[in-house]
């Protein structure tokens, strides 16, 4: 019999999208009202940011590296 291990995995990346989508629902239906809308853009156009300059990072690693062959 095999002993099952069942751990958490957890995305940054997913967690900060989703609570992006949370804060832009909520200020959409006024539940947070002190919140500026450039706030919101700005959340989402540093997580743009930060996907595109760690995308960047692997394509050129991944370019630079070859893995695997043998």
């Amino acid at each position: 019999m095999k002993n099952k291990k069942e751990y958490l995995s957890l995305d940054t990346f997913s967690f900060l999208a989703n609570l992006g989508w949370v804060l832009t629902f909520l200020k959409a239906s006024g539940v947070i009202t002190q919140l500026p809308w450039h706030t919101v853009l700005d959340y989402w156009l540093c997580l743009l940011a930060v996907s595109v300059i760690l995308g960047s990072l692997s394509a050129l690693i991944g370019l630079g590296f070859k893995g695997g062959d043998k």
